[in-house]
């Protein structure tokens, strides 16, 4: 046991030098005595956005794997991707110019993560229950919800001014250029409150990843993990997209690859490794954007491309286990 507890933290250090050495080039490749301020301050942001971004979406999926009891499943399939969308659809068409107010990025924030938290928990109160197809029941709402929120939004889009739509383009796509400082530093202390909140959950994560059965027999309020989880996944998910926009694979990702790394159902582990993983795949996301491709596309594309392309292949592992 102590053996495997080494080797665990020795995977988590490995990861953490890997992680401060593509920081630490990222923040310093290109930079002279000339633009030294400049561009410290500008990636400086960057680096913070990309730790909470990818600190929120490792631990969300994390969650909502554990307590799906899948290692294909993410936030996602509850709709909140789809709900962002239309949510930034609708805030252009209808308010850009009556109630401009609301589009900028504050207010714009503050109702994005309201309304995303609130479908979040409308869809626990109405269709989470103490048994797994309820909570399968609910995510195949959610799939269906985000299938007709994606539709209007596509609907809406067709016959928005061309000029909006470029303004909406422009949010609809995860990116680390845009980022407002004053909602960067709201956002971390929102999530530190959330981590606050969590703080005790790491063991209780470990019984409930044993099924509900199991949780039950030894002695866990299910439904109320539960509901808390998934309440705090909807608050993580909803203000990563808020703040940068959705990264769809990114937790599948890095979570199962932590997973295979560690071969553990810690999540006192788990956990660390996947924030660890999430950060270093955005950075280097970022860096492939930036100085090959040359800001030609958001560093989302690049992280959904190989998100999509790892859920394939563990489709495909499955598939020939089974």
């Amino acid at each position: 046991m102590k053996n495997n507890e080494k080797r665990m933290e020795n995977i988590l250090l490995g990861l953490l030098l890997a992680l401060l050495i593509a920081a630490a080039f990222f923040l310093l490749v290109g930079v002279n005595k000339n633009n030294f301020r400049y561009l410290i301050s500008t990636r400086g942001i960057k680096i913070l956005a990309i730790v909470l971004s990818g600190t929120c979406v490792a631990v969300s999926t994390l969650l909502f794997q554990t307590v799906t009891d899948s290692r294909i499943l993410t936030p996602s399939v509850m709709g909140l991707d789809s709900m962002y969308v239309f949510l930034q659809t609708m805030t252009i068409f209808l308010f850009r110019r009556t109630l401009p107010l609301l589009t900028t990025p504050i207010p714009k924030f503050f109702i994005t993560v309201g309304l995303m938290v609130t479908v979040s928990i409308f869809l626990q109160k109405f269709f989470t229950g103490k048994s797994k197809g309820k909570l399968l029941y609910m995510i195949l709402i959610g799939m269906i919800v985000g299938t007709f929120l994606d539709s209007l939004s596509n609907g809406i889009q067709m016959i928005m001014d061309p000029n909006e739509f470029l303004v909406l383009q422009s949010s609809l796509f995860a990116s680390y250029n845009r980022v407002n400082t004053t909602l960067l530093s709201i956002a971390y202390i929102i999530v530190a409150l959330v981590f606050f909140w969590l703080r005790k959950d790491m063991r209780t994560l470990d019984v409930m990843s044993l099924g509900y059965s199991q949780s039950i027999n030894l002695g866990l309020d299910y439904k109320k993990l539960l509901r808390k989880n998934l309440t705090i996944v909807g608050l993580l998910v909803s203000i990563s997209t808020a703040l940068v926009g959705p990264v769809v694979f990114l937790g599948l990702l890095t979570v199962n690859i932590s997973k295979e790394l560690l071969k553990t159902y810690k999540h006192k582990y788990l956990v660390v490794a996947s924030i660890f993983m999430s950060i270093l795949s955005l950075i280097i996301g970022q860096l492939i954007v930036e100085k090959i491709f040359n800001n030609s596309f958001p560093v989302g594309t690049v992280i959904n491309f190989v998100g999509g392309m790892y859920l394939l292949w563990i489709l495909l592992k499955e598939r020939r286990i089974g």
